[in-house]
């Protein structure tokens, strides 16, 4: 059995974020998200579609802090860089 591994790239700017998904490796979608309960409630239906998904993402500062405490707030597992 093959297990998937998939990992949610997120570059996070001011007004937007873009969302990279790749599994195993492979780029399978892309797509910008607000940075707001809208962008994010998006960005989590998509999460909650994968079995233990890999979240990264930069640390922005003050703008990277709404996402963190979006997925905090989720018991979700993130690697801040």
């Amino acid at each position: 059995m093959d297990l998937l591994k998939t990992v949610f790239g997120i570059d996070i700017s001011s007004w937007k974020s873009n969302v990279c998904i790749m599994v195993n490796g492979q780029k399978v979608n892309d797509y910008a998200i607000s940075n707001d309960m809208v962008g994010f409630n998006q960005l989590l239906g998509d999460l909650k579609q994968v079995t233990n998904p890999q979240i990264i993402f930069e640390a922005t500062g003050v703008y990277s802090r709404r996402l963190q405490a979006f997925l905090d707030m989720h018991e979700l597992r993130y690697v801040m860089m």
